[in-house]
């Protein structure tokens, strides 16, 4: 397979050649069952079903919370309070109340911590004395935003310190 759409192809195709086959000594055919069938099916549920596994952590002193064996930023101003979080196979989606805060993709390694530097800005642009070693904090920020590429970010943040 080379992409998902032909895998899906292929698919349909077995489910073509499968509605001709009949099964044991029966004398319809699936696809003559499935349309016996298909008036008494109920109709699928209006909300999607969630797959994924429900957490319900405290936000820690320093924005982060322990999802299994690792830990994620969130937002400072939940420190304290507790969140809901979804983990899926690749990522988590983490809701305060209902509302979508924070989104990481979900780490593999065991006690990782996956920091998102837009949790943290809000303190910084407030509270900048707030970090003990604010000047290394900067830089730090300021390296870890021009590897994103985003060249008016190093730019600001230079004119901040000044």
């Amino acid at each position: 397979m080379s992409s998902l759409a032909e895998l899906n192809e292929m698919v349909e195709q077995w489910d073509r050649q499968d509605d001709a086959r009949r099964i044991g000594s029966r004398s319809r055919t699936i696809a003559e069952d499935f349309a016996l069938e298909r008036p008494l099916l109920m109709p699928l549920p209006e909300e999607p079903f969630e797959t994924g596994r429900l957490f319900t952590p405290r936000v820690d002193r320093y924005g982060q919370i322990p999802v299994r064996t690792n830990r994620y930023s969130v937002p400072i101003r939940l420190i304290g309070k507790r969140v809901r979080v979804i983990l899926h196979a690749s990522h988590l989606v983490v809701y305060d109340q209902n509302v979508e805060v924070a989104r990481h993709e979900r780490l593999i390694a065991k006690g990782a911590v996956r920091l998102d530097l837009d949790h943290y800005l809000e303190v910084l642009v407030r509270k900048p004395g707030a970090f003990r070693y604010r000047h290394q904090a900067l830089l730090r920020l300021e390296r870890a935003v021009s590897a994103t590429s985003d060249a008016s970010w190093p730019w600001s943040l230079k004119s901040r310190r000044t």
